[in-house]
């Protein structure tokens, strides 16, 4: 593993620490944020593949697992559905860098989709309190769908208070708890808007 390392580093890649144990290699994983692991098949302590299904159910990261090409079929069909790549051994350095940059160019994509599918569902709960403060402004001031909405803009603009904050104290006002006293903190109130 040696080896492996000084053709990581020479190449420009932060090596953050070397193992042989498994153990100490799941400890120090608890500790760091990894990218990519990099393991052999065996360990002093354990395989290889349980080392990398283990740290996998620990951390969201990817394996390249160093694999004895006679074990390579076995090591592919212990792995399957896991975010492991094996590479046979010996080991070049070309095929090593290349695994390596394929597998970073994955993660890239996939943290690209994890915050885009996270934006989506902000975007929908955001869309979905706005509809419900609005929603509750129609009905406790029998104001029009764009009344409503209109309110909740002004009263963001106003205030230089975000959208969704104004959505969140609305529903805290005029939800399914009302409270028995209405109080200038307790969120706006169209009425006190039409009196300007």
């Amino acid at each position: 593993m040696e080896r492996i390392k000084g053709i990581l580093v020479e190449n420009g890649h932060r090596v953050l620490f070397s193992c042989t144990s498994g153990m100490q290699a799941l400890r120090l994983a608890g500790l760091h944020d990894i990218d990519i692991a990099v393991v052999g098949f065996n360990l002093s302590d354990m395989s290889g593949i349980h080392f990398a299904t283990d740290l996998l159910a620990k951390r969201s990261c990817s394996v390249l697992m160093i694999v004895p090409a006679e074990q390579m079929a076995y090591a592919r069909q212990s792995i399957q559905g896991e975010d492991i790549v094996c590479l046979p051994r010996p080991v070049s350095p070309q095929a090593l860098l290349t695994s390596i940059e394929l597998m970073m160019q994955y993660r890239d994509r996939l943290n690209r989709m994890r915050a885009e599918t996270q934006k989506l569902k902000d975007d929908l709960k955001r869309r979905s309190l706005a509809d419900k403060a609005k929603t509750l402004l129609m009905h406790a001031h029998h104001l029009s769908e764009f009344e409503a909405w209109r309110f909740m803009q002004k009263a963001s603009m106003d205030t230089g208070t975000p959208l969704l904050e104004i959505a969140e104290k609305i529903v805290e006002k005029y939800g399914p708890v009302k409270q028995d006293k209405a109080t200038p903190q307790d969120g706006p109130s169209p009425e006190k808007d039409h009196k300007k």
